[in-house]
């Protein structure tokens, strides 16, 4: 906790400092820094802090090339609590490309690499993987309530827990209510192909693979520089491991609270 702490003061600072740079891919507008305090990590319908609170922070660059693909990086992070001992700290690195087509659509196509500092990798537990994506968006901008629509593949050779290949998929749609308010929708079904006993799901050691599909309902609202959001995460089933429930109601239902700012 100390470390996300320091962390997220260090790119606090560094984002309100006065700092001269060059026009162009440095300027300081290419530059921003975040952070957030959450009732409960989850990630892709699983909690990742016990159900406890969890504080995260991130730095990005992105620059507008002014051609087909704008480039972005950054480094994110969060608390995190396994219930193993060793990890409580997840960093996340990522790099990609975007724009948007003649037709409005949007894309985005991206590397991503977790890391988990600390855990245990002589005791079997290597939980360090990468993904990559492809995602696709498009909002209706005459259209009532701007609804916006997205769908997205994440891809890992050798997904969380040194399993076999992981693909995750996603839709989601998002709507502009009166008064600034936002309400957003998420479908997405995560499917692992399980070859080593280090697989974890759910707090379940597996050598079987697993799949499940969730779903998160939204609503948020910006006020001055603070981003506010209260979601419902839950699981249309509890899953399948080698036909045992993957998840149960205490890792993959809970209604979330979260305060974050960009700098």
């Amino acid at each position: 906790m100390k470390k996300i702490i320091n962390l997220i003061m260090a790119l606090s600072i560094f984002a309100a400092a006065p700092v001269a740079m060059a026009e162009g891919p440095l300027d300081k507008g290419n530059f921003s820094a975040n952070f957030a305090l959450t009732t409960d990590y989850m990630y892709r319908g699983i909690t990742q802090s016990n159900e406890q609170p969890a504080v995260s922070g991130g730095f990005d660059w992105a620059y507008e090339t002014g051609s087909f693909a704008n480039v972005y990086a950054g480094i994110w992070a969060s608390s995190l609590e396994f219930g193993d001992g060793d990890t409580s700290t997840e960093i996340d690195y990522y790099a990609g490309l975007n724009g948007e087509f003649s037709n409005g659509i949007s894309w985005d196509t991206g590397f991503l690499y977790y890391m988990y500092p600390g855990t245990n990798a002589d005791a079997g537990a290597d939980f360090d993987f990468w993904e990559v994506h492809g995602k696709l968006g498009y909002t209706f901008a005459d259209v009532a309530l701007e609804p916006a629509i997205g769908f997205g593949i994440d891809y890992s050779p050798d997904f969380f827990g040194e399993d076999d290949d992981g693909i995750y998929y996603s839709g989601t749609l998002g709507l502009s209510l009166p008064m600034g308010f936002g309400l957003s929708f998420l479908v997405g079904h995560q499917d692992v192909d399980g070859d080593k006993s280090t697989g974890l799901a759910a707090g379940v050691l597996t050598d079987q693979g697993f799949d499940y599909t969730h779903y998160s309902i939204g609503l948020s609202k910006s006020v001055s520089i603070f981003d506010l959001d209260v979601s419902w995460y839950d699981t249309f089933d509890d899953g399948s491991n080698g036909g045992a429930d993957f998840c149960n109601d205490e890792a993959c239902s809970a209604l979330v609270f979260t305060v974050g700012a960009s700098f």
